[in-house]
């Protein structure tokens, strides 16, 4: 039995041969048609029991909606098929938190006013 993001990666680079994993964006190259064929197959497996889920699978109507929900979700979410991005964060929200990291070892307080701004501008 496969997990679940392990497939939807495995049918993504089905559609798209050339996708390369933490560096493209799934869910800008895939067509509309290629996303719905990858929901759609996602839930037959899960109906079939190739594809773990931990409700009932034979209740159709549950796993296909499922199948919809979890799809997108991994689409977004896994950094394998959004191109290594961080979800739900701007690119300046985790520059800023890479800043305050580096600088998390550092007594600012200690420091002279001019070695200061040195700091934070380097950093």
């Amino acid at each position: 039995m496969k997990g679940q993001k392990e497939y939807v990666v495995e049918l993504v680079k089905h559609h798209l041969p050339n996708f390369v994993e933490y560096k493209d964006i799934a869910l800008i190259a895939l067509s509309g048609s290629q996303l719905e064929q990858i929901k759609n197959s996602i839930a037959v497996a899960i109906s079939l029991g190739t594809v773990s889920y931990s409700k009932n699978p034979l209740n159709k109507t549950e796993v296909v909606a499922y199948a919809r929900s979890m799809v997108m979700n991994h689409m977004k979410k896994a950094r394998e098929l959004n191109g290594n991005q961080v979800y739900g964060k701007t690119k300046s929200a985790v520059e800023s938190k890479k800043k305050d990291d580096k600088l998390a070892t550092v007594d600012m307080e200690s420091l002279p006013d001019d070695l200061k701004s040195y700091v934070n501008s380097i950093v």
